[in-house]
């Protein structure tokens, strides 16, 4: 059989060994397909795919699993699983390592839907058997790949037009990904880009006289890299035979592996040809970012409580947690959990507990907090019940006492030796904000043993009270911030101690509003936050009132008033905003500078009045000018957009209208009949000049 027809043989076999499958299933998630074990070699790149139905709002979550070291041969192996960063697909590549190839090493997939969990079978990979896969016949070695192209005459050989022979699908070790495009294509991939295996047939020609001129087409670029994997100091692209890659500009290089990266920055990742020097075409770059660096490690976590089978710690937001029999290695392959509670331990056994902040999509995970240890309790003979809390304050903590029962108290994580027992469940004199663990028991007597200790209760003492401070004091405002002094130590709440921030400074606020904004000292370790003090009254500021012109006026004298001649008359200039008795920054106000008309004047200051008066009868008009002023850094400031206001006013000798007389009267009806009389003569004479022309 030809290398290229053992090859697609061998492919059949990979295929229908990969649909081959198990179910596992869960009320109302099934998984449908299983992933299979591979075998490949080191740096390689293998693929696990697993199905599951119904397919959507599925979420899948590849782990691998370390196994751990065994005290007992006849014990079963044990592994330990953690979760591998943005493998949350069906389908994951998996770069072989050295330690896959240890045997020590499994992988599987956690498929959920709802809240709903089922794993996937476990897979391994092991070493891959190349020379079953590479040897053409009996002797050949892997290495021998037989090239094909420009300087290499191939033999004459006759078309062969066979049907490919049937083969029985045999069990099949994985190729890696990259060895297997070299048996594809042993030239590089550039002539096939079907992926099918390169068999190719050539028919000798004749010689035709004709010069052997070949055109060259240019080189198509590559397509770009695709990213494989990422963390906050390396990002790595999938490697292919036969190309270079290099990172925003540097050096190229044949690995796709890029290290010693800066976190959290973005980069640009391209790939080319290798062998065609530096006018090979480039692709287009890959832009990919590394991750945030991970938090640093968080305070050991602190013992909840520790049954019989579970130990539980203290829930920290945003942090995970591991557990591992005794006492951990220093380099302890952790499994890690969002749960801070772990069950199915055993009983009697000592645990190791560590925590770290989980990292996200696009964040590393945590530096591992110090461990933990921590037992699981044995079984008591009659168990008591742990004892009832009352009450708790910062120094003192009473349980409810039951006759007959001893209470005693402790701080350690687990329960000391020598316990002061005692016949009532108060217990004084206690250290605040610490964590207490009260236990019971039933003494000996004539009747029964000591009981067994009862689980604790654990309960941590208050915070000691603090004084208030004072009231806070005013530094600034505007229309929507208020401000006060901000102290060493407190904070501030403006809601009536709703929420609270450690500035002084509120913003958002309504203009011209009143409000009421406390203090208090903050809260520490070991005290609490104090009362809130007494408010700080405070209003916001006004906007900027505008000022119309509308309302700059003249009072004291009106428009179309009679005045007698030479009689003094006292007017009021009301100039529009002088009113404003706080000014803030754009106020505008109008001020009365001065007045003409009757007589001429000015006015330097309040109050904005004048006496005029008529010398003779006549009619006058009496102007005042408004400046127009705006308020601006601390004092009024005039713009030049002066106002002027007038009333127009008649003087006559009495200070009123003329009367008129009769006399008047007739004189005035004699005017119109003369008037009439006249146009009548002409209008006769008119006619009288037409009849004599006739």
């Amino acid at each position: 059989m030809s290398k290229a027809r053992k090859i697609m043989a061998w492919m059949m076999t990979v295929v229908m060994a990969l649909g081959m499958g198990t179910t596992v299933a869960a009320a109302g998630l099934t998984i449908t397909g299983q992933p299979e074990d591979a075998a490949s070699v080191e740096g390689s790149t293998v693929i696990f795919e697993v199905a599951a139905e119904p397919a959507e709002n599925v979420t899948y979550q590849w782990q691998q699993g370390i196994l751990q070291e065994k005290e007992d041969e006849d014990e079963k192996p044990v592994y330990s699983w953690t979760d591998i960063p943005e493998a949350d697909e069906a389908r994951y590549e998996h770069k072989v390592t050295a330690a896959d190839l240890s045997g020590n090493v499994l992988y599987r997939c956690q498929v959920s839907l709802n809240g709903e969990k089922v794993y996937s079978e476990s897979v391994s990979v092991k070493e891959a058997d190349l020379d079953s896969v590479l040897a053409d016949e009996p002797g050949q070695e892997p290495d021998e790949i037989i090239q094909e192209g420009p300087g290499v005459e191939p033999e004459p050989t006759e078309p062969e037009q066979t049907e490919p022979e049937p083969t029985k699908p045999e069990p099949a070790e994985p190729v890696p990904a990259g060895l297997l495009n070299v048996l594809n294509d042993p030239a590089g991939g550039a002539d096939n880009p079907s992926g099918e295996p390169n068999v190719q047939t050539e028919e000798p020609t004749e010689p035709t006289g004709e010069p052997d001129v070949q055109t060259e087409e240019p080189a198509e670029p590559p397509e770009a890299p695709k990213l494989m994997s990422r963390t906050d100091t390396m990002l790595e692209v999938e490697a292919l035979q036969g190309q270079q890659y290099r990172i925003d500009q540097n050096e190229w290089q044949d690995s796709g592996k890029f290290e010693g990266l800066t976190p959290d920055t973005e980069y640009e990742i391209e790939t080319r040809m290798a062998g065609e020097g530096e006018q090979a075409p480039v692709s287009a770059p890959l832009k990919a970012r590394t991750m945030r660096a991970g938090a640093g490690a968080p305070e050991m976590p602190k013992l909840e409580f520790a049954g019989v089978d579970s130990i539980e710690v203290t829930a920290v937001e945003g942090a995970e947690y591991a557990i591992c029999e005794g006492r951990a290695a220093a380099d302890q392959q952790w499994n890690w959990q969002t749960s801070p509670v772990f069950s199915g331990l055993k009983v009697g056994m000592e645990y190791s507990i560590a925590a770290r902040i989980a990292g996200t999509e696009d964040q590393m995970p945590g530096e591992t907090s110090e461990i933990l240890i921590a037992s699981t309790e044995k079984y008591p003979a009659e168990p008591l019940a742990r004892p009832e809390l009352i009450s708790v304050s910062d120094t003192r903590i009473e349980v409810n006492t039951v006759n007959g029962q001893l209470y005693a108290i402790y701080k350690e994580s687990t329960m000391p030796d020598g316990l002061n027992w005692q016949d009532t469940g108060v217990f004084e004199k206690l250290d605040p904000v610490t964590v207490y663990r009260i236990v019971t028991k039933t003494p000996e007597t004539e009747d029964h043993k000591e009981s067994v200790v009862s689980e604790a209760l654990v309960v941590t003492t208050q915070k000691s009270p603090t004084e208030a401070p004072e009231a806070p004091k005013l530094t600034s405002r505007s229309q929507t911030v208020l401000e006060v002094e901000k102290k060493t130590g407190q904070e501030y709440s403006i809601d009536g101690g709703k929420t609270w921030q450690a500035g002084g400074r509120f913003e958002g606020l309504k203009a011209d509003t009143a409000y009421e904004i406390v203090a208090r000292i903050k809260e520490t370790p070991t005290a609490a936050a104090s009362a809130a003090s007494q408010p700080l009254k405070a209003a916001t500021l006004r906007y900027p009132i505008e000022t119309g012109t509308s309302e700059n006026k003249i009072t004291g004298i009106s428009n179309g008033q009679i005045i007698k001649v030479n009689q003094n008359i006292k007017f009021v200039a009301e100039g529009g905003g002088m009113n404003i008795e706080d000014p803030i920054e754009g106020d505008v106000r109008y001020v009365p500078v001065k007045w003409q008309g009757l007589t001429e004047g000015t006015w330097k200051e309040a109050p904005y009045t004048a006496t005029v008066k008529a010398a003779k009868n006549g009619t006058y008009t009496l102007k005042v000018t408004f400046d127009r002023q705006v308020y601006k850094n601390g004092k009024w400031v005039s713009d030049g957009a002066d106002d002027i206001k007038s009333v127009q006013v008649r003087a006559t000798e009495t200070g009123k209208a003329a009367v008129k007389t009769g006399d008047e009267t007739q004189w005035m009806l004699y005017l119109i009949l003369l008037a009439a009389g006249a146009g009548a003569a002409v209008t006769v004479g008119a006619v009288m000049r037409k009849r004599r022309r006739a």
